[in-house]
């Protein structure tokens, strides 16, 4: 009984570790995605909440709705840049938690 507690106890643990792993790459996932003319540059983190929008003076001499629409088409390509590193990061966590 003892060895099959050790057994379930270190399982507990190494899943625990999983868990505090997977917790601590998805808090930290941060993307940074540029304009192809580098005049816009946003950072989202790992829910896709804008971090960060950094505009060249190039950018600002556009019309208001133009430079808009560019910077949502840069964040949308940071937005799948997220979710396939999430997806990764959780692809990993079902291995490790299943092995």
């Amino acid at each position: 009984m003892s060895e099959e507690m050790d057994r379930i106890e270190a399982r507990a643990h190494e899943q625990l570790r999983v868990l505090r792993r997977t917790r601590i790459e998805l808090d930290d996932l941060r993307v940074a995605v540029s304009s192809p003319d580098g005049a816009i540059r946003v950072e989202l983190d790992g829910v896709c909440a804008l971090v960060g929008l950094t505009l060249a003076p190039a950018a600002c001499r556009s019309d208001g709705a133009v430079l808009g629409r560019r910077i949502v088409d840069v964040c949308a390509v940071a937005a799948r840049e997220v979710a396939a590193r999430r997806g990764a990061v959780m692809e990993r966590f079902h291995a490790d938690i299943a092995g």
